[in-house]
C-alpha cells in the first residue's frame, strides 16, 4: 500500500517586509547559501546588489506585479537567471516584494503540468503556471501535457516550499551543557568560559541533578568544547616575538569604548601596516563592525567586514587585525577563537603579511579595577601535546606616541551610541560596575579609556573624555532610562551639535 505524499500549503505573507539595504540576515544566508559559501563568482556582495536592485524595482513597479523577466536586463554580468529567479522567490515569500499582487496584473494562458515520482511512478507535484502571479496564490492543477514548460516553475515551487519549512522550523542550538534548545533563549546571553578542570566539575555536578537523554551525540576523544578559553603561551628564550605590536591610543580608545556597551560580544577590524625591515605590527586604527551573535558566537557580519575594510583603506591602512570582546570573563581565546585566527593568519600570510588578534575584557568579575583587561594574540604553527589545536602566544602591546584624531574619535563614539544605545544587551552605564567599586559603568569606561591616553597632555585628554561622557549621558543613558521606543521624535547623537563631523 502506497504511502500519500504530503504537500505542504505555500502561505501568503501577513505582512509586507522592508529589509535594511546595508545588511544581510541570517536567513538569507541559509535561504541562498551560494553567495555565501566563498565562491569567487558568488560573493555576498554581488547578492547584496542583486538583492537591492529587485527591492528597488519594486519599489518603482508597485502595485503591479513585478516578474523575473522585467530585473534580468538591469542585472547583466551579475549572476546566471536561475540564482536571480531564486533570489526574487525568496523575497516574494517572505513579502519583500509583489506583496498584495496576487490578483494584479493581466493573465496569460495557464500552463499545467504534473511531475512523477521516478521511483513511486505517481504524481509527486502538481501546479499551474501564471506568470504575473505570486507563487504562493498559484494554483496547482495536474495536466500531463506541458511538462517541458512547467520545469522552471516546478524548481521555483520546490524552493518556495524549502524556504517556508526554513522559515517555520525552529533553530535548535545546544546550551552550555550541551542540551538542544532554541536558539532565541541564548539571545544576548554572555556565557562563562571555564577552564577544563572548572568545566568538567560544573558538567558532572549537573549530571547528577539532571537525568542523562537516552541518546545524546558524543565528543570524540580529541574534541574541545568550542566555548572553553585557552590560556595564552608567553614569548622567552625559546621562542621570541616574531614581531613588535604597536598601538596606537586611538585604537585602544575605540576597541575599549567599544566593548563597554554591550554584554553581548562585539567585533571589529584593525588598520595598520607592518615593516618587515623593523619587524614592527602598527595598530593605527580600530573599526567597530556588526556583529551576527546568536549569545554562544559572535561573527563579523560580512557587509559590515566589507564597509570596514574599504573604510580603513581610505584613511591609508591595510587590514592587520581582527578585535572582540570578552565582556565578563577573562580575555584568553576561546578553541573557536583560536580557529578564528588561525584561518585569518592563513589567508592574509599569503601576501608576506601579519595579522593579530586582541580581546578585550571589561567587566570580568576577578577583575576590580577600572582598567579593562586585553590580550594580544596570534597563533603558532606548532600544535598542542593533546591534539591537532595551534597554540595561542600573547604579545606584549607597545604604545604608538602619536596623538589621537579626536574628531575621528569621537565620531566612532557616535556610530558605537547610535548602534547600542537601543538594543538587546546594552549596558546599563549608570549603574555600578563592581560590587567593590563604586563607580559607574560609565565612570569605569572613562577611567579605563584615560589609561590608554595618560602619555599625552592633561588638557587635550580631560577635554576629549568630557565631549564621551556628555555624549553618553545625553544619548545613551539618558534614552536608555527613558525607554525610548520606535517611532519617536528624538535625535540621534550624530545629531547633537558637538562641532565635529558626522561618521
Amino acid at each position: 500500500e502506497e504511502e500519500e505524499d504530503e504537500e505542504e500549503e505555500l502561505k501568503a505573507p501577513e505582512q509586507e517586509v522592508q529589509l535594511d539595504v546595508d545588511a544581510i540576515t541570517e536567513d538569507e544566508k541559509q535561504a541562498i547559501p551560494e553567495f555565501f559559501e566563498g565562491r569567487p563568482s558568488k560573493t555576498p556582495e554581488r547578492y547584496l546588489k542583486i538583492r537591492n536592485y529587485i527591492l528597488d524595482q519594486w519599489v518603482r513597479s508597485k502595485p503591479r506585479y513585478l516578474n523575473k523577466t522585467s530585473v534580468r536586463p538591469g542585472l547583466k554580468n551579475c549572476g546566471d537567471v536561475n540564482c536571480i529567479g531564486r533570489i526574487h522567490t525568496y523575497l516574494e515569500l517572505i513579502g519583500a516584494i509583489n506583496f498584495n499582487c496576487g490578483n494584479a496584473g493581466p493573465r496569460e494562458p495557464p500552463i499545467t503540468a504534473v511531475f512523477t515520482c521516478p521511483t513511486k511512478h505517481k504524481p509527486l507535484v502538481s501546479l499551474c503556471v501564471v506568470s504575473e502571479q505570486a507563487i504562493y496564490h498559484r494554483p496547482r492543477i495536474v495536466d500531463k501535457s506541458r511538462l517541458k514548460e512547467g520545469r522552471d516553475a516546478v524548481e521555483a515551487y520546490q524552493l518556495a516550499q524549502r524556504l517556508q519549512s526554513m522559515r517555520t522550523r525552529k533553530r535548535r542550538v545546544r546550551d552550555t551543557w550541551g542540551n538542544w534548545c532554541d536558539a532565541k533563549d541564548l539571545e544576548g546571553q554572555t556565557f562563562e568560559h571555564l577552564s577544563a578542570e572548572e568545566l568538567a566539575r560544573r558538567r558532572e555536578e549537573h549530571r547528577r541533578r539532571v537525568p542523562r537523554p537516552s541518546k545524546v551525540p558524543r565528543q570524540g576523544k580529541d574534541s574541545l568544547d568550542p566555548f572553553q578559553l585557552i590560556p595564552c603561551k608567553s614569548f622567552g628564550e625559546d621562542k621570541q616575538e616574531p614581531f613588535r605590536v604597536v598601538v596606537s591610543a586611538a585604537a585602544m580608545v575605540v576597541m575599549d569604548m567599544h566593548a563597554h556597551v554591550s554584554m553581548a560580544e562585539v567585533i571589529g577590524l584593525l588598520g595598520g601596516g607592518y615593516a618587515e625591515g623593523d619587524k614592527v605590527l602598527k595598530i593605527c586604527a580600530a573599526e567597530p563592525c556588526n556583529s551576527l551573535s546568536t549569545g554562544l558566537q559572535c561573527e563579523m557580519d560580512p557587509v559590515s567586514q566589507t564597509q570596514a575594510s574599504e573604510a580603513l583603506a581610505g584613511r591609508g591602512y591595510s587590514v592587520v587585525g581582527w578585535y572582540h570582546s570578552h565582556p565578563a570573563f577573562d580575555p584568553n581565546p576561546s578553541v573557536r577563537d583560536i580557529d578564528t585566527q588561525a584561518k585569518f593568519q592563513s589567508y592574509f600570510s599569503r601576501g608576506g603579511a601579519q595579522f593579530i588578534g586582541i580581546i578585550v575584557s571589561p567587566y570580568n568579575p576577578s577583575n576590580a579595577a577600572p582598567q579593562s583587561q586585553v590580550t594580544c594574540l596570534a597563533v603558532s604553527e606548532e600544535s598542542s601535546a593533546g591534539g591537532p589545536r595551534r597554540l595561542p602566544f600573547k604579545f606584549e602591546m607597545h604604545p604608538s606616541p602619536e596623538e589621537p584624531d579626536w574628531p575621528q574619535v569621537l565620531r566612532k563614539a557616535r556610530w558605537v551610541i547610535d548602534k547600542y544605545r537601543l538594543s538587546h544587551g546594552s549596558v546599563p552605564m549608570d549603574r555600578l560596575f563592581h560590587r567593590d567599586s563604586d563607580l559607574t559603568c560609565l565612570e569605569k569606561m572613562l577611567a579605563s579609556m584615560r589609561s590608554s591616553l595618560d602619555f599625552l597632555q592633561e588638557d587635550a585628554v580631560t577635554g576629549f573624555l568630557a565631549q564621551v561622557e556628555t555624549l553618553f549621558l545625553s544619548w545613551f543613558v539618558a534614552e536608555s532610562r527613558s525607554g525610548y521606543t520606535e517611532g519617536g521624535d528624538a535625535a540621534s547623537p550624530g545629531e547633537c551639535p558637538s562641532g565635529s563631523e558626522e561618521m
